[in-house]
């Protein structure tokens, strides 16, 4: 799951731990159109054994995959979603809002968080995505939330009051990357925040 609640699928092959038919070619997911688009390549098979994580920068960090065989690959690679470039086609990268501060490190459910954002734009959008855990070919600790916002402008971008999720069913105890986005759709990078009881 990346920062925006898109899906990013990568790595296979139609049968099991072969090279011949292994999926170079990676695919995004869009829920708000339930439509799949092809996105960058890979130049390494990702079979078993492979995994893949979200890092606070919003990129995604792929690697390994293959052991027992038909490789093992140790080596790992970064893909950039498209939501990190400009739109225009030129493949630059996009401008990023910037997390300046944010008022805990450690927050409980349904409560307060102030954060302060560098940004030539209003925010458009604050984002909650559990830090993962991946084994074989899946990320089993992947969750995503939008968070409900308010904002106020600064002189240099905006202070926001967000909520924390409300239910621990939805948002278990542990590590969560925040992310803010600008008008554009263009997310931060993440601070890392921990949801535990007061």
């Amino acid at each position: 799951v990346l920062a925006d609640g898109q899906v990013w699928a990568n790595g296979g092959s139609a049968y099991d731990m072969t090279l011949a038919d292994a999926v170079y070619t990676s695919e995004l997911w869009n829920p708000a159109t339930n439509a799949w688009t092809m996105t960058a390549g890979t130049t390494r098979s990702r079979l078993y054994h492979s995994a893949s994580l979200l890092l606070p920068d919003a990129t995604v960090l792929t690697g390994g995959g293959g052991a027992p065989g038909p490789v093992k690959n140790l080596n790992a690679e970064i893909f950039y979603p498209p939501y990190l470039f400009n739109k225009d086609g030129s493949g630059e990268q996009a401008a990023r809002p910037a997390i300046t501060t944010v008022s805990a490190t450690t927050v409980g459910w349904a409560a307060p968080l102030t954060v302060d954002v560098l940004s030539a734009s209003p925010v458009s959008r604050v984002t909650w995505v559990r830090t993962g855990s991946a084994t074989h070919s899946f990320n089993n600790e992947q969750r995503f939330m939008d968070l409900a916002f308010t904002q106020t402008a600064t002189e240099t971008g905006a202070q926001l009051q967000v909520t924390t999720p409300a239910e621990v069913t939805n948002a278990p105890p542990g590590y969560y990357m925040l992310f803010v986005f600008n008008a554009d759709g263009v997310p931060s990078v993440a601070r890392i925040v921990k949801m535990a009881a007061a």
